[in-house]
C-alpha cells in the first residue's frame, strides 16, 4: 500500500522537462493571441506615423482619435461581448 502512495507522489512531481513541455503547449496556444494583439497595436502606430507626414495638426488629431477609440470604442465592444456571453450562458 505504501508503494502505491509513493508512486502517486512521484507521478505528480514537477520536473524541468515536464515544465518545459507544458510551457511549449501553452506557448503554442498563446502565440496566435499575442501576434494578433501586437498586430492590432502596430496598425494604429502605422496609421499615426503615416498621418504624421501630413503635419502637426493631423498628427495630433489622429493621436487623439486613436486614444479615444481605444478607451471608449473597444472597451464598449468588449463590454457588449461579455454581456451577451453572460446572457447566453446564464440566462
Amino acid at each position: 500500500m505504501e508503494g502505491e502512495g509513493k508512486r502517486e507522489e512521484r507521478k505528480w512531481a514537477i520536473t524541468w522537462e515536464g515544465f518545459v513541455q507544458e510551457l511549449k503547449k501553452a506557448g503554442c496556444i498563446a502565440a496566435p493571441m499575442v501576434a494578433v494583439s501586437v498586430l492590432q497595436y502596430l496598425l494604429q502606430v502605422v496609421s499615426v506615423i503615416i498621418v504624421g507626414h501630413l503635419g502637426a495638426l493631423a498628427l495630433s488629431s489622429a493621436a487623439i482619435a486613436t486614444s479615444i477609440t481605444n478607451v471608449t470604442g473597444f472597451s464598449l465592444l468588449v463590454c457588449l461581448l461579455i454581456l451577451s456571453l453572460f446572457k447566453f450562458f446564464f440566462l
